[in-house]
């Protein structure tokens, strides 16, 4: 479970600053801007007040005809979670698994700087992010659970085991730990237990590698890497040849100037 939790902490980090983030910008646009109190009704043309926000109810008489007098809820501190940071990030929370019921004393059709944040929100996060989380965190438990892991864990177990819960001589029992252990593997399984081994983080557990098992799971190249490096050598070599041919051209026709000239000069006389 630890080292799910270390796989997914980073995605984890990322998706807590972008809920912070819509927390602070909703807290922003839906913050009420003149003073209420829950006690005292107010009424002001503030639409994040929350006397403004809560339900209204009106009386139907007998013939159908409603009546001029309304009814109106008592707002608590529940009306507008985002009237305060704290529950501003708690609403966003809930947003998050999908309870929209923090933004439904809201008029969407009059607030279109809401709508457009609540589509981003609901796209980028619970659509995108979410999905991708659980994917990766699928991927992080698969490579978590396997058979290595179960032998690792035993392992660390059992030196715990060993170091402080046994007396010195039942340490020192050749059946119970034998100076030599043998294990078979394939030449293919000792190469991913080297790679795995040799990109673990974990620099403290990390198993101890022989130079033997080393030089056993260098990695064979194939026929044909085999010829390419062959041609690569080639290339290589005929390169620097023809760079040295080509100096020693051009040496000879530095020695075989002056020849040249007095030759000339001869003729001409």
């Amino acid at each position: 479970m630890i080292g799910v939790a270390k796989r997914v902490f980073s995605f984890l980090v990322i998706l807590g600053i972008i809920v912070l983030a819509f927390s602070h910008a909703l807290h922003l646009l839906l913050r009420p801007t003149t003073e209420y109190s829950y006690n005292r009704p107010s009424y002001t043309d503030d639409l994040n007040n929350p006397w403004n926000l809560v339900a209204r109810y009106q009386s139907i008489s007998p013939d159908g005809t409603i009546s001029g007098s309304s009814f109106i809820a008592t707002p608590d501190e529940n009306t507008n979670l985002f009237a305060i940071f704290d529950t501003a990030i708690i609403a966003v929370y809930f947003m998050l698994t999908g309870d929209s019921s923090a933004v439904s004393p809201w008029v969407l059709r009059k607030n279109w700087t809401l709508v457009i944040l609540l589509i981003k929100f609901s796209f980028f996060t619970t659509i995108y992010l979410m999905n991708l989380f659980i994917g990766l965190l699928g991927i992080a438990i698969d490579q978590t659970n396997n058979e290595e892991s179960f032998l690792k864990l035993r392992g660390e177990i059992l030196s715990e085991i060993e170091l402080f819960w046994m007396l010195p001589y039942q340490r020192r029992k050749k059946n119970w730990f034998p100076e030599i252990l043998y294990y078979e593997a394939s030449v293919d399984e000792l190469k991913k237990y080297v790679k795995r081994v040799k990109d673990d983080a974990d620099e403290v557990l990390q198993p101890y590698l022989s130079s033997a098992i080393l030089r056993i799971a260098e990695y064979d190249y194939t026929i044909e890497e085999k010829i390419d490096n062959v041609d690569k050598n080639i290339n290589e070599h005929f390169d620097t040849l023809s760079k040295e041919f080509k100096h020693l051209v051009e040496k000879i026709a530095e020695l075989t100037g002056p020849i040249k000239n007095k030759k000339d000069k001869d003729e001409e006389e």
